[in-house]
């Protein structure tokens, strides 16, 4: 081994070396802070960003939907009937509604299919179990895995 070689060596050893033993006090004093934490009270002065919202009830989901259809065609809420609500699984996070181009994980997913009708057309909402439904447009309207699940209405 040459001089050259054998001082890069020596030098990649330290690296190494140094980069180990810093992991290693990271990690006791990451201990030391959690042992601390559990003597300290904690003030928390915004909300958790990873709080999963409320979840909302068919009624609820079935309402922000009329609201949205109303506004969207310009109708009044009494003058659109609920032809079919029923809880389904959907066969993506896609909710039986994809967008071309978009990837969706490949799970089944609880959630809702809800068919409103105006004047002879039919709209499709779909969505999560106690998420807001969302309206989907007759080009990608996919029916949910395994048949229409449970009628709800």
């Amino acid at each position: 081994m040459n001089r050259k070689t054998k001082r890069i060596t020596q030098r990649c050893l330290f690296a190494l070396i140094f980069a180990c033993t810093a992991c290693q006090n990271s990690e006791t004093q990451e201990a030391d802070n959690v042992e601390d934490a559990d003597k300290k009270p904690v003030a928390v002065s915004e909300p958790d960003r990873h709080i999963r919202p409320a979840e909302i009830s068919m009624e609820q989901q079935i309402k922000g939907a009329l609201t949205d259809l109303a506004a969207r065609i310009g109708v009044a809420e009494d003058s659109i009937k609920v032809r079919e609500a029923r809880s389904v699984q959907w066969g993506s996070g896609a909710m039986g509604c994809p967008k071309p181009g978009m990837n969706y994980t490949q799970a089944l997913v609880p959630g809702v299919l809800l068919l409103l009708e105006v004047n002879g057309t039919i709209y499709h909402y779909h969505g999560a179990t106690g998420r807001s439904l969302f309206n989907c447009p007759p080009d990608r309207v996919r029916a949910p895995a395994y048949g229409q699940g449970q009628e709800v209405m």
